[in-house]
């Protein structure tokens, strides 16, 4: 915690001076003075009447007991005035073995009754809105249909027709008027959803008719096709710990968590308290280890308007399951968030418009993953836009969209934080994300972002693949440098660029998804010109392999004005070094020779283990054949069972791979191909070998693996591997596949052939395998500020890209440090004692 301690220091960061102490605690009495230990008071109504009467002041500090909790919330504090150096404090008192105080967002729930259908129910008095249930501390989910817990293909509805405040759909049966009331939640992109509530809802015995309280936004507006879901009335009461409230009656209703469940022997919290403090224009503040818990809107919130609050600090707080933000302030500056720890917000953890905010060594963790709760671009751990921000040493995990967040801000310092599972539900997001001007000056340094994937698709379906990239430099950026990072097994780009002026250098990317290791995206108004890579290293995994770099743009015909590249160094041990280039929606692959002949990449390499030939196919996992798939396994005399789109196969006796015959590919002019072998049945969890020899004339890259041999034409290993064939080179294509689903398939070879290029295969056949994992990479991280040994896997002695030095058992890094390592050979798990290393982080073994 040393460098924290010296941050905060150098802030000026100080204990507050004498001053009037408040002291609060849940067995005190409200008629009390509020001033010693003995005779505290009780509530936090108590405390709004004191500072009426008399408004605090620099020195002044309010005190809860450790280990009781306080229900209700501060209204409008404002101008409350601390001093430099004599801040108002909120903290805590009392033994320091008890947990932190509660400042709790709920009310108690009492006087439930059975109804006719099962369900519990009770009254809330004096409350306009319920927004969470608790039950003895665990978080309740809303009652929702379609049920959460369907399969994802039926978790939404179908939207058959809509106008700017209505939807239809012919999936709900319900009588007239039964979802009047339900609160609506719409599916509208990719990073967003809409909310709306449902005033009228009819049905005709055909069609379910919503219209709204409130229209779509412009440009938000649903077409037929999108999805949505119903939440918040009876009728969707389907589950244990299911519940709804009904503002008009005030009824809140539970479906019981098993048959003999009585509430009364549990303790039932709802939410229904906006905030904790709520405060306007109010200076030198401090919050020091209080819990705040259950607030609907924010558990503190800074209203901007008018003025610029300054010097508010939260020390060591723990903020737990807010609907919407655990802070959210408007026009600041000099904003500090050291050591807290943030849980289960559903929106954005730290909401905060500005400058000079610096969030140090906090936790967030779960944020946004109730589906459907987000705002617009909500989801979020970390969100700050102003200038001379600093975000460092945080651990950021289990994300619904975007970790960290700086947008429109100049000189942002975004550096040593660990970033891990992100976009979880929302997409075209990452684990580090910028958007908008004045970006120049900025730096992120030193992160390790990892495991950023996007779960299997939910309500959207509309064509757009997710987008789940490790660091994002979004739209209008210019001039942010970006160094030393590490990013680790992406389903996007471990670097994505959509705009220009950016340096990239010194930074290790690992397993990038369908946009690359590092992808290059350019639109009309929107320049990527003059981003620089330099001295990285890109190093490809087999789970989806789209290559190493993907450059695709509307604007630029020539690949060498997108951006410059050098000394980086390339590998992939799994197969094939390429590199992918689209313009207009014409996609071309290049291998390292051509990529190389186009002028680009000028002292860059290629890794030792690739120049080695050595090359890790997970066909050596193989324990056993099963049995060989394929109609004509010996490929000796024929192309029966083969079709070639945009192509012709002719089978030779002789060909450049020998005199045991070969189909011969040929095309009348330069164009993409496919090339196909049909007859065989994929089954759901089942791997597949697919292997082949083949040469050409010229250079030529395919995409290949299994696909459906019918609509909707879905590649059922989830993948395609890149096979690129040097010109007048032998190539060996060996990969496992596990199929994802059960169907008729077939071998698919698409690439892109030159009119002169003669393409041979032979000795294609597909084996059904068992399979026996074996690691043969390995990112060892150290996301700590102290130096540590890391345990690596066990089975395996490892080396570095350079085929230099032997690691087994563990590796010794620095602070905020990674090394990859890559299969050297096995090693005697007996040897590695479970108590040689002190931190670990496992990366997709």
């Amino acid at each position: 915690m040393r460098p924290i301690i010296v941050l905060l220091l150098l802030l000026g960061i100080s204990a507050s001076v004498q001053g009037v102490t408040y002291y609060f605690a849940q067995n005190g009495l409200d008629s009390n003075a509020c001033n010693t230990t003995d005779a505290p008071c009780q509530t936090i109504d108590r405390l709004g009447a004191v500072v009426s009467s008399k408004p605090l002041k620099g020195g002044d500090s309010v005190l809860f007991r450790r280990g009781d909790a306080f229900r209700g919330q501060m209204k409008s504090l404002n101008w409350v005035q601390g001093a430099q150096g004599q801040p108002i404090t909120f903290a805590a008192y009392g033994n320091a073995s008890q947990p932190q105080p509660i400042i709790s967002g709920t009310t108690l729930v009492s006087g439930w009754s059975k109804t006719g259908n099962g369900l519990w129910s009770a009254k809330i008095s004096n409350f306009a809105d319920v927004e969470n249930l608790f039950v003895d501390g665990v978080k309740m989910g809303w009652g929702r249909t379609p049920d959460v817990t369907n399969p994802p293909e039926t978790r939404y509805l179908n939207i058959t027709a809509s106008n700017s405040n209505m939807l239809q759909t012919d999936q709900i049966k319900d009588p007239s008027g039964t979802w009047n009331g339900a609160i609506v939640r719409v599916r509208i992109y990719l990073w967003s959803v809409t909310t709306r509530v449902v005033q009228s809802h009819t049905f005709d015995g055909t069609t379910a008719t919503f219209t709204l309280t409130q229209g779509f936004e412009s440009g938000y507006q649903p077409a037929p096709g999108w999805k949505f879901f119903l939440e918040n009335k009876l009728a969707a009461l389907t589950q244990p710990g299911e519940w709804a409230f009904d503002a008009p009656s005030s009824s809140l209703t539970l479906y019981p968590l098993s048959s003999a469940w009585d509430p009364i022997q549990h303790t039932i919290e709802a939410a229904v308290y906006q905030l904790a403090f709520d405060f306007v224009i109010s200076d030198y503040i401090t919050f020091s280890d209080l819990h705040f818990r259950g607030q609907i809107e924010a558990a503190v919130k800074w209203d901007g308007s008018g003025a610029t609050s300054h010097d508010i600090q939260f020390l060591g707080c723990t903020f737990t399951d807010q609907e919407q933000s655990g802070i959210e302030m408007g026009s600041s500056s000099n904003i500090v968030i050291a050591n807290c720890s943030f849980t289960g917000m559903q929106n954005t953890a730290i909401n905060i418009q500005a400058n000079s905010v610096s969030v140090v060594g906090n936790s967030f963790t779960s944020i946004g993953m109730v589906q459907g709760h987000q705002n617009k671009g909500g989801g979020v751990a970390v969100g700050l836009t102003g200038d001379n921000n600093v975000i460092c040493y945080n651990q950021v995990t289990n994300i619904s969209y975007n970790g960290i967040v700086f947008t429109n801000s100049h000189s942002a310092q975004v550096y040593n934080n660990f970033v891990s599972g992100c976009t979880l539900t929302m997409s075209d997001g990452g684990g580090i994300y910028t958007y908008g001007s004045d970006s120049i000056g900025s730096n992120v340094q030193n992160n390790i972002v990892a495991n950023i994937r996007s779960l299997p698709w939910d309500g959207f379906t509309r064509g757009d693949a997710p987008i789940s990239n490790g660091i994002y430099i979004d739209n209008y950026c210019s001039g942010i440098t970006i160094s030393g990072n590490t990013v680790v097994d992406v389903d996007g780009a471990n670097f994505f660029a959509n705009s220009g002026n950016h340096k990239w250098t010194n930074n290790l990317l690992v397993g990038g998804g369908a946009e690359g290791e590092i992808g290059v995206e350019e639109m009309p108004g929107n320049s990527v010109v003059g981003n620089v890579y330099s001295n990285n290293i890109v190093y490809i995994r087999s789970e989806l392999d789209v290559g190493a770099i993907k450059e695709t743009s509307d604007v630029h015909k020539n690949t060498t004005q997108m951006a410059s590249y050098s000394n980086n160094i390339y590998c992939n041990p799994y197969g094939s070094l390429f590199f992918t280039w689209n313009n207009g929606g014409y996609a071309s692959g290049l291998g390292w020779q051509s990529w190389q002949a186009a002028n680009r990449d000028s002292g860059s390499s290629v890794c030792k283990v690739q120049q080695q030939g050595m090359h890790f196919y997970s066909a050596g996992n193989i324990s056993s054949i099963v049995s060989v798939m394929n109609k004509n396994p010996s490929f000796a005399n024929d192309t029966s069972n083969w079709s070639c789109d945009k192509c012709t196969a002719t089978w030779v006796a002789s060909s450049p791979l020998g005199n045991k015959g070969a189909a011969k590919i040929t095309v009348a002019s330069s164009t993409g191909v496919q090339f196909q072998q049909g007859g065989l049945t994929c089954k759901q969890g089942t791997y597949y070998r697919i292997t082949f020899t083949a040469t050409a004339s010229e250079e030529t890259v395919f995409w290949t693996g299994l696909m459906m041999d019918h609509g909707p034409w879905m590649n059922p290993a989830g993948n395609n591997l890149v096979f690129v064939i040097p010109a007048n080179q032998t190539r060996t294509f060996d990969q496992v596949f596990q199929s994802t689903i059960s169907s008729t398939c077939m071998i698919n070879l698409s690439g892109t052939m030159a009119a002169s290029t003669s393409l041979y295969i032979t000795d294609m056949f597909v084996e059904e395998v068992s399979v026996q994992p074996q690691v043969w990479d390995y990112v060892a991280m150290n996301p700590t500020s102290a130096t540590a040994k890391v345990p690596i896997p066990s089975s395996v002695t490892f080396s570095d890209l350079n085929m230099q030095g032997t690691y087994t058992c563990y590796i010794t890094l620095q602070p905020w440090t990674s090394q990859l390592l890559v299969y050297n050979g096995p090693n005697d798990p007996s040897k590695c004692s479970a108590a040689a290393g002190q931190h670990r982080i496992s990366i997709n073994e």
